[in-house]
């Protein structure tokens, strides 16, 4: 009995010592955090003691852009805010400027937290775009396995899945999102992503309601994989499958935007369930692929690292059969369901049909990278390497590209025709003029005769697929002239138009830039140079102008300019061509500064965003 008493007081005595042990001034490194609005800070440590709290911050963003912590952040906790006192190694309510490294690391000073708490939010002030980190975890408990709200039918391992051919119909698809764990100061703002099989990726906007909820329609052309992300990219790469016609609940955790803020950790920080989770037909095939990490194994082919141009074609050919198969095997020797591995191997498959296909413009962008020539033509005797037709047919012996299962993600085998070659069948070439019909429907310049053309191939639904298109780009492009200003282009030759744009504008400031729709550096630069407009750059002296070209879809384009405040130009092929040639325009974003008396220099080095408002002040004060 005496030996029971004392186990009995020794196990009393170790859970009150566990309890008080919180109430202790303590270190906490690497808190979980469920969730955030920004990937730019990532809280670190959390030193907590009676006089005070202290956050170790890392902050992660483009080099030369600027980032600002405000003097009114506070942590809150159990309904009590605690103010910022001081910060060391960041000045407050000062723009500062990110370093090469792109990464700093400072420390904030708050009043103390209670030392038994257990979960706080960090509020950088409650302007919009203020950095908010939500539910900053101080026992790193482990994260439940299905996220709150799930309904209970969703809530089970995806079972086996069998890859069947993707389905070649037209017809209207319904998306009922569905926020769980929402906060209400996430953007409102997402975009879908229809990487459809003419190899054009439809851009879907919409909004969510006040509870996270949105129902979404939109005509599809094929079995098709979606891309999900908020306005700000904080969500991860949320795919899924669909077919046409299907109406799918979709439901997003955004506490899993908390693995986003802490990415750049060493250790693993990731929640334990999905990010995603779809009812249809491939809710399984999309939660298995999209936890299988498997896409380590695909190839990054536009990094500028991927092959050195001083290759001979066969020493190229040798090096991506090579790095294939060893993917390959990987894929094959990995140890993930069989039908993530399958889907896995058709985006491998793309891959080396997309570096065969393209190998030229992949070893231009190597040569543009070792010899910093970003801003010039990559010079045709540079690349030796050719492709034989011996080159092709081995690749058609190694990947076939007339499986129709490759129409599942991004289609490479419509980048050349690979009948001649040895392809069992001309998908390829359909594939192939469908993408490019499909982009003459969304510029609307669909002909009767390219839908007669189209009408020769095999199957039917190419031809179907890009009337509708060109009907679906028409009804949109009416409806969005009627909301939104594009400036008639002046009628004057090609080589006079930029002159005759700015010319209204003589004594003050012209910033002219080059964008297009399709750009993703351009949308990263309007991004964080549109709010400068009601900040450092707001001045009645300063005319903003837009110039994009047709390439930019014109539905696109219309639904785009209205948040881009200025005056908007989409010029053709030749009139851009003109500014090109007249300004040396070596790729875009492009930016062009035109001073108080009508001087005109194109200034690609604006790229720099602190170069870009210093140049801008600049002009202004001459």
């Amino acid at each position: 009995m005496k030996k029971l008493f004392l186990h009995i007081a020794l196990i009393f005595c170790a859970v009150i010592a566990c309890v008080s042990c919180g109430d202790k001034p303590r270190t906490v490194e690497y808190p979980l955090i469920s969730a955030g609005n920004t990937t730019t800070l990532d809280v670190v440590s959390v030193d907590l003691n009676d006089s005070t709290t202290v956050l170790g911050v890392n902050a992660y963003y483009r080099p030369g852009y600027w980032i600002r912590i405000a003097s009114d952040s506070r942590l809150e906790a159990d309904g009590k805010s605690y103010a910022l006192i001081s910060a060391d190694g960041i000045e407050l309510d000062k723009e500062v400027y990110m370093p090469e490294s792109g990464k700093m690391d400072f420390a904030l000073t708050f009043e103390p937290l209670p030392l038994s708490t257990k979960k706080f939010d960090f509020i950088e002030g409650d302007d919009e775009g203020a950095f908010k980190l939500w539910d900053i975890d101080l026992t790193r408990n482990t994260p439940p396995a299905y996220p709150d709200g799930l309904p209970a039918a969703l809530k089970k391992e995806p079972a086996g899945v069998t890859l069947t051919d993707p389905v070649f119909e037209i017809g209207e698809t319904t998306l009922n999102i569905h926020l769980l764990n929402n906060r209400p100061d996430y953007s409102k703002n997402w975009t879908i992503y229809a990487n459809n099989m003419s190899g054009e990726q439809q851009q879907i906007p919409f909004k969510v309601d006040d509870e996270g909820n949105a129902v979404v329609r939109f005509d599809q052309y094929g079995t098709t994989q979606l891309i999900i992300l908020n306005e700000g990219g904080l969500a991860h790469f949320l795919s899924f499958w669909v077919d046409p016609c299907e109406t799918v609940n979709v439901y997003l955790d955004m506490n899993r935007t908390g693995a986003m803020v802490m990415r750049n950790r060493e250790e693993d920080m990731q929640s334990s369930h999905d990010w995603i989770y779809t009812d249809g037909k491939y809710s399984d095939l999309s939660r298995l692929y999209g936890a299988s990490n498997l896409r380590k194994y695909q190839f990054n082919l536009y990094d500028g690292e991927f092959a050195d141009y001083h290759m001979t074609g066969d020493e190229y050919f040798d090096m991506m059969t090579s790095k294939y198969q060893a993917c390959s095997d990987s894929i094959a020797n990995a140890d993930a369901p069989d039908a993530a591995k399958e889907m896995a191997q058709l985006t491998l498959k793309n891959n080396f049909l997309q570096a065969i296909a393209e190998y030229r413009y992949l070893l231009g962008l190597n040569y543009r990278m070792q010899n910093n020539a970003w801003r010039e033509r990559v010079p045709e005797d540079s690349i030796t390497a050719v492709l034989t037709d011996e080159h092709f047919k081995k690749a058609v012996g190694i990947v076939d590209p007339s499986d129709k299962k490759l129409m599942y993600n991004d289609c490479a085998i419509g980048l050349m025709d690979w009948t001649p070659y040895g392809a069992s069948n001309d998908l390829s070439k359909s594939v192939g003029m469908y993408g490019m019909m499909a982009d003459k429907a969304q510029a609307l310049t669909l002909t009767q005769a390219d839908l007669d053309t189209l009408r020769t191939l095999s199957d039917p639904f190419f031809a179907a697929a890009c009337d509708s298109i060109f009907q679906r780009s028409t009804r949109l492009a009416e409806k969005l002239k009627e909301q939104t200003i594009v400036q008639p282009t002046p009628d004057v030759p090609a080589d006079k138009v930029f002159d005759a744009i700015v010319a209204p504008h003589l004594g003050k400031v012209v910033v002219v830039d080059l964008w297009n729709t399709w750009c993703g550096p351009c949308k990263a630069a309007l991004k964080a140079n549109e709010p400068l407009k009601e900040g450092e750059l707001a001045d009645d002296d300063i005319v903003w102008i837009y110039i994009a070209d047709e390439s930019s879809a014109l539905p696109t384009y219309l639904s785009m300019i209205p948040d881009i405040k200025g005056l908007h130009y989409r010029l053709n092929a030749e009139q851009k061509k003109a500014i090109s040639s007249r300004f040396g325009v070596d790729g875009i974003p492009y930016y062009i500064i035109v001073d108080r008396k009508g001087n005109a220099v194109g200034r690609p080095d604006l790229r720099d965003h602190n170069l870009y408002i210093k140049t801008i002040k600049e002009k202004l004060a001459e």
